[in-house]
């Protein structure tokens, strides 16, 4: 298989009176869109992405502002398509604009569609690759029995990265002129004392002298981080529910990397209720193609596509619950198995 999720390409109706273009983090949520809202982003608020929402009809709203027609003057004001009402010049155009609504309209019933059969699919993945914790520890190239394997963060990186590569770990906050200190060579990372690397990192390599974690300083992407945080976009809550969506992740990856073809890098434990698994970065358009269907197959779409997002390193404690994280799954990387036995 060629690692995809049959492709559809999902658009709104063309009555949209918001220009998609030029929203950032623009992604769908069901039968609704969802993007970072513009004039929350002038207060450099809803870093999340996730306050505007644009309805089938075309109608928006920001679930931070509801009922402030202010704050939705002001959006329209940012990004909004201003048209004038006419009656087409011809026959012609107006064939074409039916044809375009249908089309639309056509594909956004096929993205549908695929979640669907990505929900009925699920139970059948979940029941054929069950891979349990002793199973995926014993898989995993560099066997994690020790504390350089499960909980050394700079062990981690010259596991994945090569020694010239730029990388940025720190704290979420850590971004800026004031941090700079935060971007350094993997090489420069194995000389720091383990507890200064983290507790976050991120999946790119960044462009030299840079002091700001934002996507146009990234250069490359080699991996990207899947963060199983809830099937169907539903969070477990009780120690039986997080168990088992634990159980359930790791039968995703393991369909993953075997049926879709995955190159799996690493299977890192975060200390709480999500594991991240790291893959060698697919092309785009398998990319895009799960991105499609990743709510309903228990990952947060919003973060696929993003290497400037940080993601947990393994050796510190989870703030929440006071576990530590742990890797659970290593490929060999840039080490040989005799360089690991000598380890």
């Amino acid at each position: 298989m060629d690692g995809r999720i049959p492709t559809i390409t999902a658009t709104m109706t063309s009555d949209l009176s918001l220009d998609p273009s030029r929203l950032e983090r623009l992604r769908h949520s069901g039968t609704r869109m969802i993007a970072r809202c513009p004039a929350c982003s002038e207060q450099e608020h809803d870093r999340s992405g996730a306050h505007l929402v644009i309805f089938p009809s075309g109608k928006f709203a920001c679930a931070a502002h509801p009922g402030d027609r202010d704050h939705r003057r002001r959006i329209f004001e940012l990004v909004g398509i201003r048209r004038k009402l006419s009656l087409p010049q011809d026959l012609a155009s107006l064939r074409a604009r039916r044809e375009e609504y249908s089309r639309e309209q056509a594909k956004f019933r096929d993205r549908q569609q695929l979640q669907e059969d990505a929900r009925e699919e699920l139970r059948a993945i979940l029941a054929r690759h069950s891979w349990d914790f002793a199973d995926v520890w014993h898989d995993s190239p560099q066997i994690p029995d020790g504390e350089l394997v499960e909980s050394d963060p700079r062990h981690f990186l010259a596991t994945l990265f090569p020694p010239e590569a730029l990388l940025w770990t720190g704290a979420v906050y850590q971004s800026g002129g004031t941090h700079a200190a935060r971007w350094q060579s993997c090489a420069t990372w194995q000389q720091v004392p383990k507890n200064e690397v983290g507790p976050l990192v991120t999946p790119a390599h960044w462009q030299p002298a840079t002091d700001s974690r934002c996507a146009s300083a990234v250069i490359a992407a080699p991996y990207t981080v899947l963060d199983f945080d809830g099937f169907g976009g539903v969070k477990p809550i009780t120690a039986e529910q997080k168990q088992a969506h634990l159980r359930d992740s790791l039968a995703m990856i393991r369909w993953i990397r075997e049926d879709l073809g995955w190159k799996l890098a690493a299977i890192l434990w975060t200390g709480g209720k999500s594991l991240h698994a790291w893959f060698h970065t697919p092309p785009p358009e398998v990319l895009e193609s799960l991105a499609l269907t990743a709510t309903e197959l228990g990952i947060d779409a919003g973060l696929i596509g993003r290497p400037e997002h940080p993601c947990r390193l393994p050796g510190w404690r989870h703030a929440g619950t006071g576990q530590w994280s742990r890797v659970l799954w290593l490929e060999l990387g840039r080490l040989t198995r005799s360089q690991q036995q000598s380890q």
